[in-house]
């Protein structure tokens, strides 16, 4: 794993998470106004940068991010952000409950099992745009169930395109068929669940983390599909997210 920090070491830190298969240099693009009051800590997955090793999996990845914070931070952070994948990566680090991360922020988190299947054609459908730069006509389903629709492809250009063939594998398997786990109950970190009202996977994964979750909020901003808030409104994303996560 990668670890980018930007940032003033006098501000509080504040862990970002990228989505799947995203280029955490366009997360931080979009997220940079961040900097002026947090120290940023950003984190490539395996996989997703250049020179790195396969992805291993999403417990593998959380361990290293528990590991940088002890040794760097004391195990403890003023707070966390994660889009998408990056909200299931939250997920995973409140139920293995070894930081303190403060107030964590889950943005459109898909963690409702989706199953095996929808995995696997999904990368496919990834890895055939990685090597011919063109999406099949599935596509456009997907994006339907995500709420977005076919002017919304723009957004893939944040992918980062030069993951292998396993990397794609690995963590499209992990991610369709991750399963909220009974433990994250114990985490009494206050949890702010954000989704767009087209997002119905966030929706039924809101449902499913609620189950567990002791201290949340819960916003549906109306009109919105998956990564909208984000991509296209990121300054009013940045002050939103300090907004809720607060200054020191």
């Amino acid at each position: 794993m990668l670890f980018n920090e930007f940032g003033s070491k006098e501000n509080p830190p504040v862990l970002l998470l990228h989505g799947m298969m995203q280029d955490w240099h366009s997360e931080y693009e979009m997220l940079k106004p961040l900097e002026e009051h947090y120290r940023l800590i950003i984190p490539a997955q395996d996989g997703f940068y250049d020179g790195s090793d396969d992805f291993t999996s999403f417990a593998d990845q959380a361990r290293q991010i528990e590991e940088y914070i002890h040794k760097n931070y004391g195990g403890k952070i003023h707070g966390a952000y994660g889009a998408s994948q990056g909200g299931l990566m939250l997920t995973e680090l409140l139920t293995r409950n070894k930081i303190d991360m403060g107030k964590v922020i889950m943005d459109g988190c898909y963690v409702a099992h989706q199953g095996k299947l929808s995995g696997v054609v999904t990368a496919w459908m990834f890895k055939k745009y990685k090597n011919t730069g063109k999406f099949p006509a599935v596509i456009h389903i997907m994006m339907k169930l995500m709420g977005l629709t076919k002017d919304d492809l723009g957004m893939m250009d944040s992918l980062y395109m030069k993951a292998t063939d396993t990397t794609i594998d690995r963590n499209f398997t992990e991610n369709y068929t991750y399963h909220t786990r009974p433990e994250i109950a114990e985490n009494e970190t206050k949890v702010c669940l954000w989704c767009g009202s087209k997002e119905p996977y966030a929706l039924k994964s809101h449902k499913e983390l609620k189950r567990y979750l002791k201290n949340y909020e819960e916003e549906i901003m109306d009109g919105f599909g998956h990564g909208d808030f984000l991509m296209k409104y990121s300054n009013e994303c940045c002050e939103k997210i300090v907004s809720t996560l607060g200054l020191e």
